[in-house]
């Protein structure tokens, strides 16, 4: 699976420094640091600055507008997220292990992380603008990392040839839900019981896409 593709294919027109800019790296952190604890609007440059123990001109130097800044700021901290769900569920055998693994670990990790739980449960502190700008975002992002755990089944001859995005969309929809509105009969808080929503819901759909490539396949 490819972490870097789950999130490359969102960026736009806003400016984005390269990967490998160690001072950059360091500006993020400061504004994902910023965001999760005091918000968007209480995040200024200065502060960011200030955090990341720089001057406020490189700042403007790297990310030329606070609004570039928090979605590079999301964009950043979902790629750090899905890395360590990567490193989570490397090596697992069959999609339904990884599939499972990966959902109950992105409510863990989402959960551990204030900016990601932010965008979500709309915090007061974080506010409604970060729903609006990162909540599509994350839905992309986390589609996209569901697509990429079926494909690389199908790489391996596991699955047949069919189009993940749909099944991976729920899966990504379910997830943000539940960082939304995470109270309901089912318990996320409950490892067993955030996978069965997995292995129950999602799964049949995979298993219905399989069969229907099966059936194509004889025809």
């Amino acid at each position: 699976m490819n972490v870097s593709g789950a999130t490359t294919s969102l960026e736009s027109d806003v400016v984005s420094p390269g990967r490998n800019d160690q001072t950059a790296q360091s500006i993020l952190s400061a504004a994902v640091a910023s965001i999760g604890s005091v918000g968007i609007s209480r995040t200024t440059m200065e502060h960011v600055a200030n955090l990341a123990g720089i001057g406020v001109a490189t700042v403007y130097r790297r990310f030329n507008r606070k609004d570039n800044l928090v979605q590079q700021a999301i964009r950043y901290e979902a790629e750090q997220l899905l890395k360590t769900i990567e490193q989570q569920i490397a090596g697992l055998p069959t999609v339904e292990e990884a599939l499972t693994e990966g959902f109950v670990a992105f409510l863990r990790e989402a959960h551990r992380r204030p900016l990601i739980r932010g965008i979500g449960d709309g915090n007061v502190v974080v506010g409604l603008p970060m729903i609006a700008q990162g909540g599509a975002m994350l839905i992309e992002i986390g589609r996209t990392f569901a697509a990429n755990i079926i494909e690389g089944f199908q790489d391996k001859g596991d699955l047949p040839e069919f189009d993940p995005k749909p099944i991976a969309e729920i899966f990504a929809r379910v997830g943000h839900s539940v960082l939304l509105a995470p109270d309901g009969l089912i318990s996320f808080d409950d490892p067993y019981a955030a996978g069965r929503v997995v292995r129950e819901c999602l799964m049949p759909a995979i298993a219905a896409q399989t069969a229907a490539a099966a059936t194509e396949g004889a025809s």
